[in-house]
């Protein structure tokens, strides 16, 4: 959990204490109506605290597939990189690969047919 959230859960839990002691004092003072409207209100800070606390598990969920594409992509570079260095590896010499396969330099160790 961030500070800022951890801070933002701490203020929803202060805002609700306050709501219901609020709440509490109305109906000892005799204020139904004040009573009705404190019970409710202290109940929107636990529905933001509620809120908060799927964000946290929505942004672990969201860094956990950031991290499995990376790997994916990781894969598939490395994958790449390997088959480019495979086909380099099969060139002759390099006037045959600048060439492109219809010259052998003389001093190239393993000939191939021209194209």
């Amino acid at each position: 959990m961030t500070r800022s959230a951890r801070a933002l859960c701490t203020f929803y839990g202060a805002a609700t204490l306050l709501l219901t002691q609020t709440a509490v004092q109305a109906a000892i003072d005799g204020r139904i109506w004040a009573t009705l409207a404190f019970a409710a209100a202290s109940g929107a800070p636990l529905l933001a605290l509620i809120r908060e606390s799927d964000f946290l598990e929505w942004d672990k969920e969201t860094a956990a597939s950031i991290e499995r594409a990376a790997r994916v992509r990781d894969r598939e570079d490395a994958k790449s990189i390997r088959t480019t260095a495979d086909a380099l590896g099969h060139a002759c010499c390099e006037q045959w690969w600048t060439s492109l396969g219809t010259r052998h330099a003389a001093s190239c160790a393993t000939p191939r047919r021209t194209a």
